[in-house]
């Protein structure tokens, strides 16, 4: 392996190349994992690897997890593939409209083995279109402003990674680092930084201008299902690493502050964070391009021509690449909450791998 910096992105970010799937070790592989947690954002170029490999690559780092799909089974006391294929079959009773929408919206966004089975973890994010004209995977089309995912929920994913497997070529995944920018604050507005709680609020086509309105729909439950969701603005990485959980799509106003007063810090973060230092935009030079990054202190966004893209996309914890348990919040009745909501994620979905705070 050839490990190199990435340009940007301040003291963080690194390719990793030459890595061959076909002969790695699980040693190697996590060897990977852990120069990842602590480069927040790693990019393995021109990889060998199946959609199917690469899902079984990322749950050797941890369980891929995502919210709304937890607070689906938890709502029907289901399994959520037992929930889902009842959909698909159209077995709906006792699920309510609003759920058999986003589940049925779902069904073109995930991937399917030649014998038609959901391959788990994978979503699609695809510019393709099926005969009908319909959308066969996840933003569809146009560029994706800076975001974190599920960034109005309090036990967010703190991994996200996307295989850029087909048609890549014109596009980008961009990236912004904010630990460096933090650093760089006085201690005084430091101190003022940590203290400080945002509210989260969806608002349509803020990370996708003209969203679809059934994709619309999705990202509500995904990124910030409840309006005023109060999240500190200061967070650590699964590494420690402190910096902000600024996704820049649900952010809506400080809490104690005004609207106004709000806007005006969020300009000024804005101006002085969205620059060259710390950002690096991956314009693909090939397909199968793997992007692992952090999803906690990062943010990511798309650029360019996506028609025939095909990327497949997995968030997952880093529960097998860190030595305690992650707690991100630093205020403890945020820590003391966090730690409550996920010990109920993790036991109700059966979860093995994860270290429990």
């Amino acid at each position: 392996m050839k490990i190199s910096k990435i340009p940007g992105l301040g003291q963080f970010g690194v390719f990793v190349d030459d890595v061959d799937f076909d002969h790695i070790t699980d040693e190697e592989w996590m060897e990977i994992g852990r120069l990842h947690v602590n480069s927040l954002v790693t990019i393995l170029r021109n990889v060998n690897i199946t959609p199917e490999k690469y899902r079984d690559y990322m749950r050797k780092w941890g369980t891929d997890r995502t919210i709304h799909r937890y607070t689906l089974s938890a709502k029907y006391s289901s399994n959520f593939d037992v929930l889902f294929n009842r959909v698909i079959a159209g077995d709906t009773q006792g699920i309510d409209p609003e759920d058999i929408l986003w589940m049925e919206n779902m069904i073109s966004f995930l991937e399917y083995d030649d014998n038609i089975q959901v391959i788990e973890g994978l979503i699609k994010v695809t510019g393709r279109r099926n005969n009908q004209g319909q959308a066969e995977g996840m933003f569809a089309e146009g560029e994706l402003l800076w975001h974190s995912n599920e960034s109005g929920n309090l036990t967010f994913t703190p991994g996200v990674s996307l295989l850029a497997k087909e048609g890549v070529v014109g596009s980008a995944t961009g990236f912004v680092t904010t630990t460096d920018w933090y650093e760089r604050q006085s201690e005084s507005f430091r101190s003022e930084l940590d203290d400080m709680v945002v509210l989260h609020k969806f608002t349509p086509g803020k990370i996708n201008p003209g969203l679809r309105l059934e994709q619309d729909f999705i990202m509500n439950k995904n990124m910030c299902p409840v309006d005023n969701t109060a999240i500190p603005l200061v967070i650590q990485s699964p590494a420690g690493i402190k910096g902000l959980h600024y996704s820049v799509n649900t952010i809506d106003q400080i809490q104690g502050m005004s609207a106004t007063e709000s806007q005006r810090l969020f300009e000024r973060i804005d101006k002085e964070l969205f620059v060259d230092e710390f950002m690096y935009d991956h314009w693909y030079q090939t397909d199968n391009d793997l992007c692992l990054f952090d999803n906690s202190i990062v943010l990511h966004r798309r650029l360019g021509g996506i028609t025939n893209r095909l990327c497949y996309r997995i968030q997952y914890d880093y529960s097998n690449l860190i030595d305690q348990p992650y707690i991100p919040y630093f205020q403890e009745s945020f820590a003391e909450e966090y730690q409550s909501q996920i010990r109920k994620i993790v036991e109700f979905l059966g979860i093995k791998d994860f270290k429990l705070p």
